[in-house]
């Protein structure tokens, strides 16, 4: 040491730099008590609000089934009579309405009631719970997908929403924090 209290190999009073300078920050989120990364955190939320829509969609269909018989078969008449106008022939019963809502209401109340308990379990730390985020998300977007290529070009924004939470999920910070680094 020098008289001024100073490490004459210091310039400047810097002190050199030892090891590498991000090796803990990288692997941070490797702890026991980490918090949730913000990005998984964005996906939680984005699962809740899924399942909240899911779970509301399959109710409003639901009450298309408590609509009288008498009611639909006029609602059915007076769609198949303006297709018939525009040269489309409908043919579709009350019993096949019925079937088709309650598909619905079921894949979406599904969507729903999955969401939700994917997103309220994401803070453990387990593989089971990356995993079913992964294939929730990943199944979730196929079906989108198939929408899409069917012609329901509103699909692609959810998928736009599917395909990014599965990109967070296989991101550094998300894989170390579930243990998979």
């Amino acid at each position: 040491m020098s008289p001024s209290g100073q490490d004459p190999y210091e310039p400047d009073g810097i002190p050199p730099q030892r090891g590498l300078p991000d090796f803990e920050a990288g692997f941070a989120a490797l702890h026991p008590d980490a918090p949730l990364p913000r990005r998984v955190a964005v996906v939680r939320i984005l699962m809740f609000i899924g399942g909240a829509c899911g779970i509301a969609l399959s109710l409003l269909l639901l009450q298309g089934l408590v609509i009288p018989r008498a009611q639909m078969e006029e609602a059915l008449a007076a769609q198949a009579q303006m297709l018939g106008e525009q040269g489309v022939q409908l043919e579709i019963s009350v019993e096949m309405m019925r079937s088709l809502i309650t598909v619905m209401a079921a894949v979406t109340g599904v969507y729903g009631v999955l969401s939700t308990l994917l997103a309220a379990r994401i803070r453990r730390r387990t593989l089971g719970v990356f995993w079913g985020v992964v294939l929730f998300q990943g199944a979730a977007g196929a079906l989108l997908l198939w929408n899409l290529l069917s012609g329901a070009l509103e699909a692609v924004v959810p998928l736009g929403f599917a395909v990014y939470m599965i990109t967070v999920m296989f991101s550094r910070e998300a894989r170390a924090h579930y243990g998979l680094l």
